[in-house]
């Protein structure tokens, strides 16, 4: 499985994979030892051959847990890699709670038989070990003998602590110690899935200690400086018909600025391209997180993605966030979202609740027939559903906000549209593409056009092409404001944006303070810093003006070493988890 992404690393490459993972792979067998080699222990303390029966059918009960919880990492980490690109973590976890069908339709049917193979492979395997080299059975002798064989296996059980802790080293076992190659690929290969998986688990609170650089004082102070730094370009605002205009926000899954002619990507999205000429395109935008749930805070709420965990997962968290739906429907908006899938998935409903939407439209609402592929309704319905809505409803005076969220354009791209495109993924996105051009036709012969402000902006970094490396390419999206209520001339703004400007520059366009969102900069503001942050699993960034920077968290290491630049990336995280525990 996933042989084409090792392809041409030869005997000497798996080797090196092989070796550099082989402390992990240890610190991770260590664990797995601990309970069986006490039960082990307590054997040898009993005499009765029916307590020894009962401990050895706990044995067998503890290797079946193993097997399967290791059968499981390791089937998941293999079906989820090509699509992620990162090891696996807590993601799938926290998204198959939430909802499981939609967390299945992340990946194909060959995985759940790969788990299962490779559990009864496990299974069998461990069983066979356990029968031939260590039976269970009573430890003949007095007292005195049974308690210095108990002895001695406690002391072999407290020496798993050197496996375990990675040896005797300032520095405990941790991702980075898989870590030995340029090649990223090599060094995922070498982290143990398991262990990737447990680490993560157990970095999901005390946000403010996990990456604490410099005292908090001194993190700011870098970051103001940034902030100063980076507020070099005046961008003219663009001018509306009306103060109070509708506004359309469509957030496009998956896509990026490599599928637009126009910021030099493939002629793939053409009508988004062709929409882009019309109003005013960011070319220097970068998508904040590598999955929508850590997209969606950072559009509406001007909140950052975090690189380990996901802040929706905690709903008291986002019940603090600042939140621009709700800001508009202060100031008089009536309030819509339309997604096709399943609006449970992530904890997407509580954080859309919270936020502040008054109508929530979700695979629910769709009748059976149409929710025909694994994320429920496909595009061009949820676009036809949010049209039909778009003349009804609401007092002809009600300004609206509408969040239009597509789906189709995710693996396993199953759509109902044949475009020229062979490949699955670029077909589908031509699909979206058309779902979209389609409904903006559409919306701009309704009455209330001339009124109406279109925003249109990907969730997440991009999965096509997947032999994206670098980080700034990777997560560089289309920001594009349209629409009739736009009486500006077509521009281009090659000042740097990120995703979570959105809501400051929104707010900004319509009079409408923005105090409360500490992450997000009106473009076009003078004042505004001219930066984007942006992470995902494994990898942290700043693009500025003149330059960027990435750090890579699992080894704590950037291109540029210790320089002002990763100081500043560095200082930035730090301030961002700072503020994740205080929410």
């Amino acid at each position: 499985m996933n042989s084409s992404i090792y392809a041409g690393l030869g005997v000497g490459g798996f080797a090196a994979i092989v070796w550099n993972g082989l402390a992990m792979d240890l610190a991770m067998a260590g664990y797995l030892t601990v309970l069986p080699a006490l039960l082990l222990g307590a054997s040898a303390v009993v005499a009765s051959p029916r307590a020894v029966k009962t401990l050895s059918i706990a044995l067998k009960c503890v290797l079946a847990v193993e097997a399967f919880v290791t059968a499981l990492a390791v089937s998941a980490d293999a079906m989820l890699y090509p699509y992620w690109g990162f090891k696996l973590d807590t993601t799938p976890l926290f998204y198959f709670m939430s909802s499981p069908s939609a967390a299945l339709a992340s990946g194909g049917t060959g995985g759940g038989l790969v788990m299962v193979l490779l559990l009864n492979l496990l299974f069998t395997a461990l069983l066979l070990m356990w029968m031939r080299f260590v039976p269970l059975t009573p430890v003949p002798g007095t007292m005195a003998k049974r308690l210095r064989v108990a002895g001695v296996m406690t002391v072999c059980t407290a020496m798993l602590f050197l496996p375990i802790r990675g040896g005797l080293t300032v520095s405990t076992m941790n991702l980075s110690r898989a870590y030995f190659s340029s090649d990223t690929r090599m060094n995922h290969a070498a982290v143990n899935p398991l262990f990737s998986f447990l680490y993560s688990a157990s970095h999901q609170s005390d946000f403010d200690s996990q990456f604490s650089f410099y005292a908090p004082d001194e993190a700011r102070g870098i970051v103001e400086n940034l902030e100063r730094e980076c507020a070099v370009d005046t961008v003219v605002a663009p001018l509306l018909s009306t103060s109070r205009p509708d506004i359309c926000l469509v957030i496009l899954e998956s896509f990026s600025a490599h599928l637009l002619p126009s910021l030099g990507g493939s002629p793939v999205a053409m009508r988004l391209d062709s929409i882009a000429s019309e109003g005013v395109l960011f070319t220097r935008c970068y998508a904040s997180g590598f999955r929508t749930d850590r997209a969606l805070p950072a559009i509406l709420s001007g909140y950052p993605a975090q690189p380990t965990t996901s802040i929706m997962k905690f709903v008291d968290k986002t019940d603090n966030l600042p939140s621009l739906p709700k800001a508009l429907k202060n100031a008089g908006y009536d309030l819509a979202y339309y997604y096709g899938g399943d609006v449970n998935f992530t904890s997407m409903n509580a954080y859309l609740v919270s936020a502040g939407f008054d109508r929530i439209i979700s695979d629910k609402d769709f009748p059976v027939t149409e929710r025909v592929s694994k994320w429920g309704a496909p595009d061009h319905l949820v676009f036809d559903r949010a049209l039909a809505d778009a003349d009804a409803g609401t007092p002809a005076c009600a300004p609206r906000f509408t969040v239009i969220q597509t789906s189709s354009s995710h693996e396993p791209f199953d759509v109902p549209y044949t475009s020229g495109f062979s490949d699955e993924r670029l077909n589908a996105f031509a699909y979206a593409d058309n779902a979209l051009g389609e409904w903006y036709d559409a919306m701009s012969r309704t009455s209330r056009w001339d009124s109406t402000l279109v925003v249109i902006v990907p969730d997440h970094f991009a999965v096509w092409p997947d032999t994206l490396t670098d980080q700034a390419s990777r997560h560089h999206v289309p920001l594009i404001i349209a629409g009739g209520a736009l009486h500006s001339a077509p521009a281009r703004v090659d000042a740097v944006a990120a995703q979570t400007d959105i809501a400051a520059t929104l707010l900004g366009m319509l009079g409408l303070p923005a105090g409360e969102f500490p992450f997000s900069h009106d473009v076009f503001s003078p004042s505004a810093p001219r930066m984007a942050f942006f992470s995902d699993a494994e990898h942290v960034s700043i693009a500025a003006p003149e330059w960027t920077a990435t750090l890579n968290i699992s080894s704590d290491t950037g291109e540029a070493g210790d320089s002002l630049r990763i100081r500043a990336v560095r200082a930035y995280l730090q301030t961002l988890y700072n503020d994740l525990q205080q929410r």
